[in-house]
């Protein structure tokens, strides 16, 4: 299906067809994913092959995803300053259809005068180890500064991280796409520096929790389709209000996102015993930003296929006397001083509730 015949939705970049929907959006893929994307037609392909450190003047830090099948830096939705200088290198590839190898060598690059361009000999290596980081799952080191951005997965409790050129960089330890430590390293022109990095994540002693804190919305629902269709689409769950009952319900009934015109409030059921009642606090992780004000991330977010954004964390002191030993409710609402239709309404993206 493309969008010919389809209706504009959303903007003028957003539509929907047969209640399906389509967009220039939902060709992104994260940029420590992306080596190979293009399309092919009878007896042809035409990738872009991204290279190395291809990204590393584009913005967004590992885990933004931008417009694919249009541009490479387009600047929708990221939460770093927006890089200038120059970008890649990175190859258009015909092929008879088959995708081709993420391999490119692009060393002649250095004999071709480019302005902004730094061959290999002038870059350098970071290398550590990394502590506190629970099991199961994918740990992840990325390097940032005004000028570039780097990022390499840690095997076992090491990484490596090649091709950066001088400097000095922030470097942040992710527990998937969380972020649980940070650093300061600087890299010098064929030198390789060590920085070990350790999580500071506070872990808690819960009483309950609703999916996993790791900076991602995994396992919610509609999150197995908010990347590649619009919350309208009629693929979709129905999306509430929501009623979430501690113990019986699955943490694929509790929504990715909350939105104030079409599933506000979300309300959290249970029972709690003598022992789970008194001072406690709830602790709701967003991927994408609410109470007040944060700092405005450009574009519209969860319905243009990310739900990336700042991580943020918030906690809610619960005094003593108000949790009761039965039946509790918690209601999460969803305000703001903005408004908006349907889903272009303000609205958060879940990571994880937990109650402690």
């Amino acid at each position: 299906m493309d969008t010919l015949s389809g209706t504009a939705i959303e903007g003028s970049d957003v539509f929907s067809t047969g209640g399906q929907t389509r967009s220039k959006f939902y060709s992104s893929v994260q940029f420590y994913k992306d080596q190979v994307h293009g399309v092919t037609g009878s007896g042809i392909g035409v990738y872009m092959v991204m290279p190395g450190n291809a990204y590393e003047t584009s913005s967004g830090g590992p885990f933004f995803r931008d417009i694919n099948n249009q541009d490479m830096n387009s600047g929708h939705m990221i939460t770093q300053p927006f890089r200038t200088g120059f970008f890649g290198p990175y190859a258009m590839v015909f092929t008879s259809g088959i995708a081709p190898s993420a391999s490119l060598d692009t060393s002649f690059f250095s004999n071709l005068g480019l302005t902004g361009y730094v061959a290999a000999s002038g870059r350098g290596t970071v290398k550590g180890t990394i502590s506190g980081v629970a099991s199961g799952f994918t740990v992840m080191v990325g390097l940032d500064n005004i000028g570039a951005q780097y990022w390499g997965i840690v095997s076992g409790t090491s990484y490596t991280i090649t091709g950066v050129k001088p400097g000095t960089y922030t470097a942040t330890l992710y527990k998937k796409e969380l972020e649980v430590g940070t650093g300061s390293v600087t890299v010098t022109a064929g030198g390789t520096t060590t920085l070990n990095l350790a999580s500071t994540e506070s872990i808690k002693t819960n009483i309950w929790q609703i999916g996993v804190p790791d900076g991602t919305p995994s396992g919610f629902l509609n999150t197995d389709k908010i990347e590649t269709m619009h919350p309208s689409d009629s693929r979709m769950s129905a999306w509430g209000p929501v009623t979430y009952t501690i113990g019986s319900s699955s943490a694929s009934s509790f929504p990715i996102a909350q939105f104030i015109n079409v599933n506000n409030p979300t309300t959290i059921k249970w029972t709690a015993t003598s022992s789970q009642t008194g001072a406690r606090t709830l602790r709701i992780r967003t991927t994408s930003s609410s109470p007040a004000a944060p700092t405005k991330i450009d574009s519209r977010g969860v319905t243009r296929g990310t739900w990336r954004g700042y991580n943020l964390i918030y906690e809610y002191s619960i005094p003593s006397g108000t949790l009761i030993t039965g039946s509790n409710t918690i209601i999460i609402t969803v305000i703001s001083g903005s408004s908006g239709d349907t889903f272009l309404s303000p609205n958060i993206v879940y990571d994880s509730v937990e109650l402690y």
